[in-house]
């Protein structure tokens, strides 16, 4: 559908402008006046206008739940929407201006603040979206938006404990390589004048070392180009969206993370389910919704076929209890939750049931992989000054 950029002039004297898809610039002018606005004109934008806020820089996660929830306040406080939009883009950086006037040139184009923030999908969840739309529609907007707001934040903090708990380790590993590598091209060449004396009498350990160090001493710059070629590759690959959940499903099998991983993903769908349905959205639309948060196709295959037996009259309980998308203790506490007509109240408790475990389990994880870590880094540094020093000790014996 083409897009239209208009300015037009409220009754208050104000003008607005912003962009909007109509059929026909006819289609503009007759929107702009049911919203009491005199038009002053309507043109076709550039192609992509539109969406240039999703080819920029996005804003932070955490700079767009400061500012729903500061919305949520402007908008309790009987601001009305467009007002608290523009209040927030007042006061803000460059990426939350940008969205937060998106928003209001959409809104004032007389599309609802769903349908706006259904045009920044990188931005806003689907879910989220789908929430906003029930709260419009039930009246109910603030309590909404506190509830997306409190959502977000529980998800920012158990991101971030899950990020420290796989950046410690790799910041040992990283470490480890980067003394390694500083030993192999620095360090031992300065020793290799010496160990030449000794020849074919070097033990196997302090032979490997200097073989090392000579290659990569000879090859430095095809070894770095190597790496920086293998980590663009890696970063190609883990790009795409089908990489990365295959990646994740092959990880949620190793012994010790497949308990956290399991974790993981049941928090998260049981608390959107409670979180859409607790929202006024109904059961099959937040079933449609959880197939955008399950990103293996044996996970949505599973919401399909729970979709459709819901929408066949079976109960959702029933049809959740024959796949494996949950645990069955979560199902249970599901079926309670359905028999007695609180479903949301229940997925709530459920939701965080299975996140005090999962904080348990990474506890657990980080516990056992920061020793590890240590030990292999350990591991890797003494062999190789035991080397050069088991060298260096039969030079001495040499000379005696």
């Amino acid at each position: 559908m083409p897009q239209f950029r208009y300015r037009a002039v409220t009754s208050a004297g104000e003008v607005v402008s912003g962009e909007v898809e109509a059929p026909t610039r006819e289609e503009v002018l007759r929107r702009i006046e049911y919203l009491g606005h005199m038009p002053i004109e309507a043109e076709l934008a550039a192609k992509g206008r539109l969406t240039a806020l999703s080819g920029g820089v996005q804003p932070p996660p955490r700079d767009v739940t400061i500012f729903l929830r500061q919305l949520a306040l402007l908008i309790g406080s009987r601001l009305t929407l467009e007002a608290g939009l523009q209040t927030l883009a007042e006061d803000a950086s460059k990426p939350m201006m940008r969205f937060a006037e998106a928003l209001r040139a959409t809104i004032s184009a007389g599309d609802s603040f769903a349908e706006a923030l259904e045009r920044h999908p990188a931005i806003i969840e689907p879910a989220y979206v789908a929430m906003v739309r029930a709260g419009e529609a039930s009246g109910r907007l603030e309590p909404v938006l506190r509830a997306i707001v409190e959502d977000r934040a529980r998800k920012e903090l158990l991101g971030e404990r899950i990020n420290s708990a796989i950046r410690y380790p790799l910041f040992l590993i990283g470490s480890a390589v980067l003394i390694l590598f500083f030993f192999l091209v620095y360090v031992v060449p300065q020793f290799e004048p010496v160990f030449k004396d000794i020849g074919d009498r070097l033990n196997g350990g302090a032979a490997f070392v200097l073989a090392a160090s000579a290659w990569l001493h000879a090859n430095l710059y095809s070894f770095l180009a190597g790496c920086a070629a293998s980590a663009f590759f890696l970063w190609l690959i883990f790009s795409r969206k089908e990489a990365r959940v295959r990646s994740i499903a092959v990880l949620a099998r190793a012994p010790g993370v497949a308990g956290p991983m399991r974790d993981a993903r049941t928090t998260r769908l049981v608390s959107a389910l409670g979180l859409l349905v607790g929202n006024g959205v109904p059961l099959p639309t937040a079933l449609k919704i959880l197939r955008d948060i399950v990103a293996d196709p044996g996970g949505i295959a599973a919401i399909d076929k729970v979709l459709a037996q819901v929408r066949s009259g079976r109960r959702f309980a029933e049809a959740l209890a024959e796949t494996d998308l949950l645990p069955s203790l979560a199902v249970r506490m599901l079926r309670v939750g359905e028999e007695t007509g609180d479903l949301a109240s229940i997925a709530a408790h459920a939701a965080q049931f299975y996140e005090h475990r999962l904080n348990l389990g990474l506890d657990r994880l980080m516990g056992a992989i920061g020793p590890i870590a240590i030990i292999f880094v350990s591991v890797i540094v003494g062999a190789l000054v035991v080397s050069i020093m088991s060298a260096l000790l039969s030079i001495t014996e040499l000379a005696l």
